[in-house]
């Protein structure tokens, strides 16, 4: 549930994450095939828009639909944005409750939001064969990562008609 901060404040809600930026653009390339330079364009506004450089993201809650040139663009454009830093953790909710369409990009903040207070980062699971293209050595495969600080988590949702959005 969203809600405005000065009202949850008022009414002593207890509150689980603020969103600080978020961003919208379009590939318009394909119906289907996604783009990397515009999903680093829109993960870049995003970030632009909070005020925050991507060296303070901490989780990236990546799309990761397990289509073949969807996570080869989207890990391009992640690597494009977030180089290889260690201390970043990329992971998936997908992989637990499968594609949940439009609600997709719900889900999986939410699905991180505990992130905030136990400081791990939940894994993608049912990753057996990475492929090279998108060998990220940020990705959480299979077992949680206990993770230094979580002060920003950054969702991507890259959807159908090159639609993309990302919110942090």
């Amino acid at each position: 549930m969203l809600e405005r901060l000065d009202d949850a404040l008022r009414r002593g809600a207890k509150i689980y994450g603020e969103i600080v930026g978020y961003a919208i653009n379009s590939d318009a390339t394909d119906f289907v095939l996604p783009f990397s330079t515009r999903q680093a364009e829109c993960m870049n506004l995003a970030l632009q828009r909070a005020g925050i450089t991507s060296r303070e993201i901490d989780i990236v809650s990546s799309h990761a639909t397990a289509t073949t040139q969807g996570d080869i663009e989207e890990c391009t454009a992640l690597r494009e944005v977030f180089g290889d830093r260690p201390s970043l953790a990329i992971n998936n909710a997908k992989s637990f409750i499968g594609h949940a369409m439009g609600a997709a990009g719900a889900l999986e903040l939410f699905g991180n939001l505990p992130a905030f207070q136990d400081r791990i980062a939940h894994a993608t699971i049912n990753l057996d064969e990475l492929d090279p293209a998108c060998g990220l050595k940020q990705i959480v495969v299979n077992s949680p990562r206990e993770m230094e600080r979580v002060d920003y988590i950054l969702n991507n949702s890259f959807g159908m008609l090159g639609i993309n959005s990302v919110l942090m």
